[in-house]
């Protein structure tokens, strides 16, 4: 043992002052002010004792234990084992014990022995208490470790163990009070007053040198068994006790100003978050976020720490353009380059600083340290930016609208060698390629081609600064629109964050590790690189993480806008403005925080605002419930907004919904039919998109209405009602039928009598459009004649002297006229011999009337032609034919015979027989030849009328006999003899 030499190695390190601090009582979620003691159990809560019951701390929330079964929450120090899940504690005069297994506490029975937790206990006559790290000499005191007991007593210290049943160790100085504090199973004893500290393991006392610190009568320790944690605190100092090698180490932890005011009890010290929690016998507790930034600020009073543009200057620090040079802790040294515009700085090709001062470049010379300068009139406009890219210095002038940009070859700045127009303010310019140039204005971000001059817009948009990584992409931030990535002349546009306060990107750095940091006016973004470019490759999401105030930011919002503006330092910190000063960092050292896996737990619910209660893995609703909390328990002590909870209602929602990571963390179940369904709730484990997956099922029960039986005999009384109903509409319709077939049949002879009737109709239009035709055809023959006579009567009247032949002639005109006159005022009569249906008379009429007229109207054409008209027989005969109808049939008949006849008699002869009535008209003259004979007896006996209509001539037979087999008649016609025709017409009998 004694190759355990005891040396205490202090580490000393500059202390941290940006560490953000939150206290916490009885106004913002704690039971009681007074917190006895912090420890955090295997699954990652924080579990306090306090003098009104026992809380856990998520990161959210506090939830307090208030429904134990006991009557005294006067809770003490936690004691167990937390790595098997059993942590207890006692309350007040130890009435009763609490168990917290399985994130729970629990009232148990005590058993005896039981000494670890409990303050007093008796072994033989002696009556010893436990300590946490302080002792007075007038007690007597146990302390338990794994190896054996330790018992103080009368400032004496023995120990035993299975093997030792008691063994004297040493005799403690005269002291009030003792320190001791346990690392594993090596006890510490310390006593300031005598500023010695002994170190024993396992029964053997190791001597060594008595650190000062130890021994300080201003140092206050503060252990704590169950977490294996000691804490140091000298001059508000805060040093966590660490052990290397066996050797004590000292871990610079924060500066407590007035520590010392706060009557704080107890401390715990969470190295996954980097959190200090403190806690108070009367003021509650107090956590502590440890900072992983540094920002560095000037502190002059009544000078701003506005940060924009600066340039690395060591390996660790930075200069702006006011001359301070800066390191992670503050200002270095002042090196006074008077009052400068802030937003632009560059080294030379010879190291020299540059800088602007309005119109002017002061050029500070590193040869002398930069303390001398010399300074470049620029004659122009108003100038307002000032560049510098592979080689090429430019300065660019501008009336707020336009600008001009000039680039030189040189840092001398005599004769621009390239001048180009740009619309906008020009905020950056950047090499792109052998031949072309990057420009970013206000008004868009432009290429040229240094060999042609021609410049192209590539898109309109605010460019605030244009940045190449060292991984070789080229980034363009914009004042509004986010930020792209530029490859082959093509801007891809980022995904922003869910905040969107990425519209308003500054800078972006690549580190050595595969991440982009990129700064912004509400936060600091971290995001792996592999990550961002392919959500642009693949249309990818992109899951940033976000530093604000809660990492120990002294501000959320960055600076930008100027050249240049975020650095990578050689000793691989990184460097951004901010309107509170330079922000350093070491991105190795910078934690981002995500949740363990195996540390979400779903087990608690609160229905229809009632108590939170209970459940595992299944749960079942009412279905009247009014909400269903389900909360999300997980230990999570970073800032809420990089914690990524998600759920969704399987083969319900199509895509996952983020559960807002409050004081609460709960999804709450809407509206939902009766069913039963399964919740899937995801969470974020890491950068990379790493989930974890948990589902709950749960059921919400139907109304009675609802339910699967009185659905089945719902659907059996519908379907026996549809029976009955079918059945019955299927009697009706079939007594229905019966009616309808009936009547089906009569309308069906109805449809065909009237489908026969319109098929006639339809003929009989047919028909009297023909007999129309017919018609005309008639009336054109029959007064072709009689006025072809007048003509030749009123021919030869002109021509003859003679007064007695001139009155011959007029007589003849005047009686053809007038039986001409007479037949023209039957014409409405002799029209409906076509059209009428009336083709036999009722009373009749007698036939020789007829033929005298008839008679009369030829008298004097035929005598013209030396024929004679006879009637050879005159006698009472009634026919009972449409008078119309006989008269032009006789009419037609006499006019062929004298048309056609000279020198001829031409007879009418009429007689009657108990069924016909004979009309014979014959003539001696010329006649019809046997083939004309032929062809109209062949008509007649044609039942085709179209074939009687294709004749051009011979109208008038071919219209009596139409008219002839209209009345149901017969025609004949023969010869006479010894020459000449004779028609005969048979007319039936009124019966």
């Amino acid at each position: 043992m004694n190759r355990w030499v005891f040396i205490f190695f202090f580490i000393i390190v500059q202390v941290p002052s940006q560490n953000r601090s939150s206290w916490f009582t009885m106004d913002n979620g704690l039971p009681q002010n007074s917190v006895k003691d912090i420890v955090k159990d295997k699954y990652g809560f924080i579990w306090l004792s306090t003098d009104n019951g026992i809380v856990r701390y998520d990161g959210a929330g506090f939830l307090t234990y208030r429904n134990l079964p006991v009557n005294n929450f006067h809770f003490g120090g936690f004691y167990g084992d937390i790595q098997q899940d059993n942590i207890m504690v006692y309350n007040g005069y130890e009435e009763n014990k609490i168990l917290i297994h399985k994130r729970n506490p629990k009232a148990i029975k005590k058993k005896d022995p039981d000494t670890t937790g409990r303050l007093f206990y008796q072994v033989g006559s002696q009556w010893l208490r436990t300590t946490d790290n302080e002792l007075f000499s007038d007690f007597n005191y146990l302390i338990k470790t794994v190896s054996g007991d330790y018992i103080i007593s009368h400032r004496t210290v023995t120990y035993t163990d299975d093997k030792t049943q008691k063994k004297l160790l040493l005799s403690l100085g005269k002291s009030d009070t003792y320190t001791i504090f346990l690392y594993k199973d090596t006890l510490y004893i310390t006593d300031p007053k005598n500023r010695k500290i002994h170190r024993i393991f396992k029964g053997n006392i190791i001597s060594g040198k008595n650190p000062a610190l130890f021994n300080d009568p201003n140092t206050k320790i503060y252990w704590q068994q169950l977490t294996d944690q000691t804490f140091i605190v000298h001059n508000d100092y805060i040093y966590l006790v660490n052990h290397h090698k066996n050797e004590a180490t000292l871990q610079l932890l924060t500066h407590y100003e007035n520590f010392g005011n706060y009557r704080f009890r107890c401390i715990f010290y969470d190295d996954k978050y980097n959190r200090l929690y403190i806690g108070s016998s009367v003021k509650g507790l107090n956590i502590i976020q440890l900072t992983q930034f540094h920002t560095s600020q000037k502190k002059i009073p009544f000078v701003d720490d506005v940060s924009y543009s600066s340039l690395p200057f060591s390996k660790y620090t930075i200069i702006d353009a006011l001359g301070y040079e800066y390191d992670k802790h503050g200002i270095v040294k002042e090196h006074k380059f008077g009052s400068n515009e802030k937003y632009y700085m560059l080294y030379d090709d010879d190291e020299n600083i540059m800088y602007k001062r309005q119109n002017t470049i002061v050029r500070r010379h590193k040869s002398s340290g930069y303390t001398t300068a010399d300074t470049i009139l620029f004659k122009g406009k108003s100038s307002n930016g000032f560049f510098k890219s592979s080689g090429l210095y430019g300065i660019s002038e501008t009336d707020y609208i336009n600008s001009s940009l000039h680039l030189f070859s040189d840092s001398n700045l005599k004769k621009a060698k390239f001048s180009f127009q740009y619309q906008g303010i020009i905020n950056d310019f950047i090499k792109f390629n052998n031949h072309d140039f990057l420009i970013g204005s206000t008004y868009g971000l432009y290429l040229t081609s240094l060999d042609t001059g021609k410049t192209v817009l590539i898109k309109k948009i605010s460019v605030k600064n244009i940045v190449k990584t060292r991984d070789g992409n080229m980034w363009i931030m914009t004042n509004k629109d986010g930020f792209f990535l530029l490859k082959e002349k093509k801007l891809f546009k980022m995904p922003l964050d869910e905040q969107h306060y990425l519209g308003s990107a500054h800078d972006i750095l690549d580190d050595s590790f595969g991440y982009y940091w990129i700064s912004s006016n509400n936060g600091l973004f971290k995001i792996p690189r592999r990550q961002l470019l392919n959500s642009v490759e693949n249309n990818s999401r992109a899951l940033y993480y976000r530093f604000t105030k809660s990492d120990g930011l002294l501000t959320n919002e960055f600076n930008g806008g100027s050249v240049p503006n975020a650095h990578l330092l050689p000793n691989k910190e990184m460097v951004f403005p901010s309107m509170e000063g330079f922000v350093f960092f070491d991105p190795v050292q910078v934690r981002t925080y995500y949740p363990e896996k195996n540390t979400t737990f779903i087990e608690r619910i609160r229905i229809g605002g009632e108590k939170i209660i209970p459940f595992h893995q299944n749960i079942v609703l009412e279905n009247n419930y009014k909400s269903a909390e389900i909360f999300i328990d997980l230990p999570y002590y970073a800032d809420p907004a990089n914690l990524r909870i998600e759920a969704r209602i399987d083969n319900h929602d199509q895509k996952w919904e983020k559960i807002e990571a409050g004081n609460q963390r709960k999804y709450t179940l809407r509206s939902l039919g009766p069913g039963k369904y399964t919740l899937s709730i995801r969470v974020l484990l890491s950068p990379n998109g790493e989930y974890e997956y948990q589902t709950i099922t749960f059921e919400i029960k139907p109304l009675f209405y609802q339910t699967k039986f009185f659905k089945i005999v719902l659907f059996l009384v519908l379907s026996l009602i549809v029976v009955l109903i079918i059945l019955k509409t299927t009697k009706f319709i079939r007594k229905k039928n019966k009616v309808l077939k009936r009547t089906v049949s009569y309308m069906s002879m109805e449809l065909k009598e009237t489908s026969q009737d319109l098929e006639n109709a339809k003929k009989r239009i047919q028909k009297e459009s023909e007999y129309q035709k017919k018609f005309l055809e008639a009336v054109n023959h029959d007064i072709t004649t009689p006025v072809k006579f007048i003509a030749m009567l009123a021919e030869k009247l002109s021509k003859e002297e003679d007064a007695q032949v001139q009155k011959e002639y007029f007589e003849g005109i005047h009686q053809t006229s007038e039986e001409l006159y007479k037949f023209t005022l039957n014409l409405k009569e002799y029209n409906n011999l076509y059209t009428t249906s009336q083709t036999f008379e009722e009373n009749g009429l007698l036939l020789n009337e007829v033929l005298e007229s008839k008679q009369r109207l030829f008298d004097i054409i035929a005598k013209k032609k030396n024929n004679h008209i006879e009637i050879l027989n005159k006698n009472d005969i009634r026919y009972f034919v449409n008078k119309g109808i006989i008269a032009c049939i006789i009419h037609n008949i006499i006019d062929n015979a004298v048309k056609y006849s000279s020198n001829s008699t031409i007879t009418i002869s009429s007689e009657q027989t108990e069924e016909n009535i004979v009309l014979k008209i014959a003539d001696t003259g010329n006649g019809m030849t046997e083939k004309q004979l032929q062809y109209y007896n062949a008509i007649y006996w044609d039942t085709d009328d179209k074939k009687m209509q294709a004749k051009d001539s011979g109208l008038g037979l071919h219209m009596v006999i139409h008219l002839i087999k209209k009345i149901n008649a017969e025609i004949h016609f023969t010869k006479n003899t010894p020459k000449g025709t004779v028609v005969e017409i048979n007319l039936k009998n009124k019966n």
